[in-house]
């Protein structure tokens, strides 16, 4: 053969290996699943049916569940603001400064911009990244908005909460209120005067349909307004045709709260058959989960009902971190079961990137604190996850930690206003029966997709329901006296602290709890600007700091901690041994 044939030759065969690798590429990238993250906004354990409740009947996101994993033991932190940077990050929030109650929207500071977070990783992937409905980890600097952080698209709002229809959002902390709803970095109008719930809904469909058109992977984080409280003037708010339909509920905040979770349900159906009418639902992955407990009582109350756990949001109890959730695809392998693994916010991260196949590292040399769950999930096999930081708060002077099945409760917030069991529903209320129950999921386009059986959905509904066996409280503890110890797993309502069955347990779990402070970072709050008043900006919230790095005249760092424990139960450490210590067989540990 010539030298010239030869030539021909190679850029033949260059030609296919590129063609080649192009289309191999491109075939990989289309196996690689579409992800969907529902997350709602203040939900109760006891606000869906599969975990037993016929009060409020959740049809679509039961049968999602009952098809799928209910996650039984899925942990979160206590608020809005460190539970979703905690799943952006795959961090634990005491590790990037963001432990510290939430974000108000006239507040410059933000989730830290050397975080990287899960549209980055999912984006150099080659997914398309889209964020829809809620933010909440700051947007006093452009620089911190979704769209300026690895969103291709977000649709929503930046701040904590708006009104479900007109999107206005009312600051408690002072008299600032603004419009409140974007496009990417546009403000949004279009979306004034539609129910949040559907809008958002309508949102997720049209990019589901352009996913199934281009065949591009797809991160689609759909974080709802619903269930939370509006501004505090019409706080619960949902259609009337919708409101009438739970007439049976006597109280009338519960009966709209039972409404907005009713559209909230319709809306995880519609995401289910936009997923199927666009043939991406065989190669999917839907989670859905609340980013923290209920507020039955209090502030931005929705009247949410976390029974019978104890507590709500705002509090180191299981009312506050323990969140309903469930996992969907049919990629999972083992699934119509109810998990008892323990599960964090913070592993959905490094979960889902290898279901894609995205490394994102997770070893003791990572800086990712969540664990890779995915093979236990899929395949049932084991329990990767035995420690749960659920938060350490300094400043609000408590700590919720999770070790082996033993819960440490140290400290609480509001003087202990949060730390009892509420939401029992109304004796008098007629509630539907367990047939009507029953009835409503069986007739879920997912639970005819799944063929379902209504004796497997009744035993994982048994199985998904919490039991707290003898319901009178033998053991009382106050963690604003003492820190209290439970046995999670047979005292799921931390009923009775046993504490001083297990001194040398607790003195190892305060060991560990200490080594976890040392190790925290300083909180990242900033105090109200009045400079981010909406007037300024024709009535919008919106970014009014062009250097995210300048200091603004009302900036200062947040006060030291001011525990809201006594002084002879805080843990103060010293080089060598504590302030306040005992010694036992394995040297010194920290005392109270």
């Amino acid at each position: 053969m010539s030298k010239a044939g030869w030539v021909a030759l190679v850029t033949v065969l260059l030609s296919s290996c590129v063609i080649g690798n192009v289309q191999t590429f491109d075939q990989e990238s289309r196996k690689r699943p579409h992800i969907v993250f529902i997350m709602v906004d203040d939900m109760g354990w006891n606000d869906v049916g599969f975990h037993g409740t016929n009060q409020i009947v959740t049809p679509n996101i039961d049968a999602l569940a009952y098809d799928g994993i209910i996650l039984n033991r899925h942990y979160s932190a206590p608020m809005c603001t460190p539970s979703r940077a905690a799943l952006m990050t795959g961090r634990n929030p005491i590790n990037i400064g963001m432990q510290h109650y939430v974000i108000d929207s006239d507040e410059p500071w933000g989730l830290g911009l050397d975080q990287r977070i899960m549209p980055e990783y999912f984006r150099e992937a080659g997914y398309g990244t889209h964020l829809i409905g809620k933010w909440h980890l700051g947007f006093f600097a452009e620089q911190y908005i979704p769209t300026s952080r690895g969103f291709d698209t977000h649709v929503g709002y930046l701040g904590p909460y708006v009104d479900y229809w007109s999107y206005v959002s009312k600051m408690n902390s002072g008299t600032f209120e603004g419009y409140d709803m974007r496009q990417n970095r546009f403000v949004n109008y279009a979306a004034n005067g539609t129910y949040a719930t559907d809008y958002f809904t309508m949102v997720a469909k049209d990019i589901i349909g352009q996913h199934g058109k281009s065949g591009e992977p797809m991160l689609l984080v759909l974080n709802h307004l619903a269930p939370h409280a509006a501004n505090d003037d019409d706080p619960l708010q949902a259609p009337q045709e919708t409101i009438d339909r739970f007439a049976y509920i006597r109280n009338d905040d519960r009966r709209k709260y039972a409404a907005i979770m009713s559209k909230l349900d319709d809306s995880v159906g519609a995401v289910y058959d936009s997923l199927k009418a666009n043939h991406m639902l065989d190669n999917s992955i839907i989670v859905f989960l609340s980013d923290n407990g209920g507020v039955t009582r209090g502030m931005h109350s929705n009247t949410g009902s976390n029974y019978p756990l104890r507590g709500q949001k705002h509090s180191p109890w299981e009312g506050a971190v323990r969140t309903a959730a469930l996992i969907w695809s049919p990629l999972l392998k083992d699934t119509q079961r109810v998990s008892n693994q323990w599960f964090h916010i913070s592993d959905w991260l490094p979960t889902l990137a290898s279901a894609a196949g995205i490394t994102v590292g997770n070893s003791s040399f990572s800086d990712i604190d969540g664990i890779d769950q995915w093979e236990a999930l899929a395949y049932g096999t084991g329990n990767p996850r035995q420690k749960l930081m659920n938060n350490l708060d300094e400043i609000f002077g408590y700590t919720s930690y999770m070790e082996n099945g033993f819960k440490y409760v140290n400290g609480t917030t509001l003087n202990g206003a949060n730390d009892q069991w509420y939401g029992q529903a109304d004796p008098l209320d007629t509630l539907p029966g367990d047939d009507q129950y029953l009835s409503a999921v069986m007739s879920t386009g997912i639970a005819r997709a799944a063929n379902l059986d209504e004796k497997v959905i009744s035993y994982l509904r048994r199985h998904a329901k919490v039991d707290c066996g003898n319901e009178i409280t033998s053991k009382e503890c106050n963690p604003l006296v003492k820190p209290c110890l439970f046995d999670i797993i047979n005292d799921p309502c931390e009923m009775h602290d046993i504490s001083g069955e297990y001194p040398r347990k607790m003195r190892q779990i305060r060991d560990h709890v200490e080594y976890y402070r040392l190790r925290s970072i300083r909180p990242r709050n900033r105090p109200h600007d009045p400079e981010a008043n909406p007037t300024k900006f024709g009535g919008v919230w919106t970014w009014w700091r062009t250097d995210p790095t300048r200091q603004g005249k009302q900036d200062h760092e947040i006060p030291p901690p001011s525990h809201s424990l006594s002084k002879d139960t805080q843990l103060f450490e010293k080089a060598g041994c504590c302030e306040y210590a005992e010694r036992d067989s394995y040297g010194c540990v920290c005392g109270w």
